[in-house]
């Protein structure tokens, strides 16, 4: 996977609306899905005519380590005289790869969680408000799941073990696998056959497991927090 990358230039606006307010300077996020690019907009303004005076005070960018993680936070401030909306708020936004590969753009509460939230962290915490997660082509036998690894695949180099399944969940033929940090993916070529080896009298029924790159889970709530949202 392409690591994010971002630049940042600087906007004015001519003028806002009567009831503006400082979170009408909040930057503007645009995501390259080809390449990977992030590009921020940071705002001002100057009407004095409208009696409308605003800029982004501060502004960090903040990368994890991976590349896969993007924060972007800072404050923003407006004096509006035309309705006396003005003030300063803090803002926060993410922009993060989830489980399609698809790059995300989340703007979050600026609380103190989000702001000092460590870069490496970051992602497993958007993961368990259930953002990012898809489920689509999920295969299940009992308490063993085979999620599609889409855009967090591995390199096919790296997959240089064999095995033929975990505990009593067995694959009809050998499959490569390798290691994702703390995961484990499988890489099939050709469609194969899971079969459940009941020792308790539980029978799972046989799944046929398309071609394609796994990550191995042995729970439902490896996919599924229970903070879990839309």
């Amino acid at each position: 996977m392409d690591a994010i990358t971002f630049s940042i230039r600087d906007g004015e606006y001519t003028s806002l609306g009567n009831w503006a307010a400082a979170k009408d300077l909040f930057p503007t996020i645009t995501v390259d899905q080809m390449t990977s690019a992030v590009s921020i907009e940071y705002y001002s303004i100057n009407n004095q005519r409208r009696g409308q005076w605003g800029i982004t005070h501060e502004h960090a960018e903040i990368l994890s380590q991976d590349g896969q993680v993007l924060r972007v936070t800072g404050m923003c401030g407006l004096r509006n005289d035309k309705r006396r909306t003005g003030g300063r708020q803090q803002f926060c936004f993410f922009v993060f790869r989830g489980d399609s590969g698809h790059l995300y753009t989340h703007r979050a509460t600026a609380s103190k969680g989000w702001l000092e939230c460590k870069p490496e962290k970051l992602l497993s915490r958007l993961r368990k408000v259930g953002m990012g997660h898809t489920d689509a082509g999920v295969l299940q036998q009992g308490d063993f799941l085979l999620r599609p690894a889409n855009g967090a695949a591995l390199p096919e180099e790296q997959f240089l073990h064999e095995m033929r399944g975990v505990g009593n969940h067995n694959f009809d033929v050998p499959v490569r696998y390798a290691y994702d940090g703390p995961h484990r993916q499988i890489l099939l070529t050709e469609e194969v056959r899971l079969v459940h080896r009941a020792l308790d009298g539980i029978q799972h029924p046989d799944v046929l497991v398309p071609p394609g790159c796994y990550v191995l889970g042995n729970t439902s709530v490896g996919l599924r927090h229970s903070n879990r949202r839309d």
